[in-house]
C-alpha cells in the first residue's frame, strides 16, 4: 500500500505544469552532473585504468650510430735481433696506418662501422688475445710469412728488402683483413652454450652388420680438446647416441660401376630428422647434430660426387675412390657416410675404433668450426703468384693447430666477430623496442624493463671502456667480449618479457568493447540533459520574439 501510494504522488507530480524554478533546478543538476563527470570522474578512471611505463633512457640508447665506430686495437710486439726502438716502432706503426687505410673496404650506407687499428711494441708478447708476437729473420732468399699455431708469426725478410716495409705490409695485411672479417656475416648466431650431438645412424641392421662406436674415446680425444679451447667464448656440450633407422632413405642413390653415389642436388634431402628422430638433450640451447651414417652393405662404399665424378669412377681403385664422404646443412649439423671394411657380411659386429674414428672426428671438427664461423684464411690467406707480384711478400705459410683444433689467431677472430655482433645486435635491439614502447602508447613497461635496459647500456659501455683503456696489458679482450654477451642477453630478455610481448596483440577495440559497458549507461543520460538544455535554450529567444 505504501508504494503504490508514492508511485501515485510522483505520477501525480509528474503530470503537473513545469515551473521556471523547477525547470531551473533541473539545469543545476545536469550541470553539476557534467561537472563531476568531468572534474572527478574522467581524472579518477585515468589514474585508475592507466599503464604503468618506467621512463626508458630513450636518449642513451639512440646515442649509439652506425657512423661511430667500434674501435678494436690489435698490438704487435716485434722480436729482431736488434732491439726495435720505440722511434722505430713508431714509424712502423705510421707505416702500417697508411697501408691499412688503402686497403679498407668502404662501409655502405646505414652498416655499423668497425674500425681495426695496430699498435706497434718492442719486447715480448703476453700471452692474451689481442697481442701478437711478430718474430724478424733477416737475410732469407725471400720475404714471408709463417704464421703459427699460437698468437705469432716469423717474418723473413729477403737480404735486398727493407726490413720495416715488409713488417709494415704484414701488420697492415693483417688487422686489414681482419676488419673485413669481423663486418661479415657469421654462420650461427651467438649462444652461450650450444648442444652438440653425435649420433650413430645405421641404416639397416637387420640386413646388414650391427654397428658400435667408441664415441667415448674419440670424444675425450679429438673433440674436447676443441671444446676446451672455446669455452672462455661458448660452452659446447656434448652428447652422444646410436639410432636404427629401419626404412629406405629419403632419397634413392644413383649407382656406378663398383659403388653408389648421391649428387649435391640430393644432398638438402637426404636429411630426414623427423623420421631420424634426433631429439635434443637440452631443448633451451641451440642444436647441432653430426651424424655418422651407415648404410647398407648393398649400398657400400657411397660416396658424394657430381656425375663426372661417377663416369671416371670406373677407372678409380677401390682405395682411391672419388668424392668425399661429407657434407654440410646449414644451421643444422653435419653428415659423414661411414663406408665398413671391405668383406663386411649381414650380422658381422663392427665396432669403430678410436683410431677408426679419428677420420670422421676430423670431419666433424671441421663442420663444427665452419658452424661456429672459424676461417681458415686467419690471419693472412695463402699467397697467390699475382698478388706476390705486386707486393713485398712472397709467400705466406699457416700452422694448422692440431692440438686443439682451433690456433690463438682464430680464436681471437672468433672473439671479435661475436663481439662486434653481439654489440651491434643489442643496440639494434634496445633500439627497436624504444619504437615498440612509442608506437604503443599503452604498452605496460615495468621497472624490470627499465632495469635490463640500464644493465645492458652499462654493459655496452663497458665494452668502448675496456677496449679503449690503455692501462691494462691485456687489453680486455675477454671482458669486452663477456659485456657484450651481457648486454645481448639483457636487451633481448627486455624485448622478449611477457610483459611487453602481450600488449602487441591487445588492440584498442578490445579497450572500447571493455569500457563501453561502464560509460554508456552514465553517458546516455548527460547527453540526453544536456541535449535538453540546448533545447530549452532555443526555445527562449522564440518565445520571447513572439511576447513583443
Amino acid at each position: 500500500m505504501a508504494l503504490g501510494a508514492r508511485l501515485r504522488a510522483l505520477l501525480a507530480r509528474s503530470s503537473e505544469p513545469r515551473t521556471v524554478i523547477s525547470m531551473h533546478g533541473e539545469r543545476q543538476v545536469a550541470v553539476l552532473s557534467i561537472a563531476l563527470f568531468l572534474l572527478i570522474g574522467l581524472p579518477l578512471w585515468w589514474t585508475t585504468t592507466r599503464v604503468y611505463r618506467a621512463a626508458l633512457p630513450a636518449d642513451a640508447i639512440h646515442a649509439f650510430t652506425p657512423a661511430d665506430p667500434l674501435r678494436l686495437p690489435l698490438v704487435f710486439h716485434v722480436d729482431a735481433d736488434a732491439p726495435l726502438s720505440a722511434a722505430d716502432a713508431l714509424a712502423v706503426e705510421q707505416s702500417a696506418q697508411i697501408l691499412i687505410e688503402t686497403q679498407r673496404a668502404p662501409f655502405a650506407d646505414g652498416e655499423w662501422r668497425v674500425r681495426c687499428e695496430a699498435a706497434v711494441r718492442p719486447g715480448a708478447a703476453p700471452d692474451a688475445p689481442g697481442h701478437y708476437t711478430l718474430r724478424i729473420l733477416t737475410g732469407a732468399a725471400s720475404s714471408g710469412v709463417r704464421v703459427g699455431a699460437d698468437r705469432s708469426a716469423a717474418i723473413s725478410v729477403a737480404q735486398a728488402a727493407s726490413p720495416r716495409a715488409v713488417l709494415a705490409e704484414a701488420i697492415a695485411e693483417i688487422v686489414a683483413g681482419e676488419e673485413r672479417r669481423v663486418r661479415g656475416q657469421g654462420a650461427l648466431k651467438y649462444a652461450p652454450e650450444y648442444a652438440v650431438t653425435l649420433t650413430l645412424l645405421n641404416e639397416d641392421p637387420v640386413e646388414g652388420a650391427v654397428v658400435d662406436w667408441d664415441i667415448e674415446q674419440a670424444l675425450a680425444a679429438y673433440m674436447q680438446p676443441l671444446v676446451r679451447a672455446v669455452q672462455p667464448l661458448a660452452k659446447l656440450a656434448l652428447s652422444s647416441q646410436v639410432l636404427y633407422h629401419g626404412g629406405p632413405p629419403p632419397v634413392t642413390p644413383l649407382k656406378a660401376d663398383n659403388l653408389t653415389y648421391l649428387t649435391p642436388d640430393m644432398l638438402p634431402h637426404f636429411v630426414n630428422s623427423p623420421s631420424w628422430n634426433l631429439a635434443s638433450v637440452d631443448p633451451i640451447s641451440p642444436m647441432l647434430n653430426f651424424v655418422l651414417f651407415v648404410p647398407t652393405l648393398a649400398a657400400q662404399p657411397m660416396r658424394i660426387m657430381d656425375e663426372d665424378q661417377a663416369a671416371r669412377s670406373g677407372r678409380k681403385s677401390a682405395g682411391s675412390l672419388p668424392g668425399s664422404d661429407a657434407f654440410l646443412v646449414s644451421q643444422w649439423g653435419g653428415v659423414a657416410i661411414a663406408n665398413l671394411p671391405k668383406g663386411t657380411r649381414p650380422g658381422d659386429r663392427v665396432v669403430l675404433s678410436q683410431d677408426a674414428m679419428q677420420r670422421y672426428m676430423g670431419l666433424f671438427i671441421t663442420q663444427l668450426r665452419q658452424h661456429l664461423g672459424v676461417r681458415s684464411d686467419i690471419p693472412l690467406a695463402p699467397r697467390r703468384k699475382s698478388q706476390a707480384a705486386k707486393s713485398a711478400i712472397d709467400w705466406v705459410r699457416v700452422d694448422l693447430a692440431t692440438d686443439s683444433g682451433i690456433s690463438g689467431w682464430e680464436f681471437d677472430a672468433l672473439l671479435r666477430q661475436w663481439l662486434v655482433r653481439n654489440r651491434q645486435t643489442a643496440i639494434t635491439t634496445l633500439q627497436s623496442l624504444m619504437r615498440l614502447v612509442d608506437s604503443l602508447q599503452n604498452m605496460v613497461v615495468m621497472d624490470e624493463i627499465k632495469d635490463q635496459v640500464d644493465r645492458s647500456l652499462r654493459a655496452l659501455h663497458e665494452i668502448d671502456d675496456t677496449l679503449a683503456s690503455r692501462s691494462a696489458p691485456r687489453l680486455g679482450y675477454l671482458d669486452a667480449f663477456t659485456s657484450a654477451a651481457t648486454a645481448l642477453g639483457l636487451a633481448e630478455a627486455a624485448f622478449f618479457d611477457p610483459t611487453m610481448v602481450s600488449m602487441l596483440y591487445f588492440p584498442d577495440q578490445h579497450k572500447f568493447a571493455i569500457y563501453m559497458p561502464f560509460f554508456l549507461p552514465v553517458a546516455v543520460p548527460l547527453l540526453a540533459a544536456i541535449k535538453k538544455i540546448f533545447a530549452e535554450r532555443r526555445r527562449k529567444p522564440a518565445s520571447s520574439k513572439k511576447s513583443d
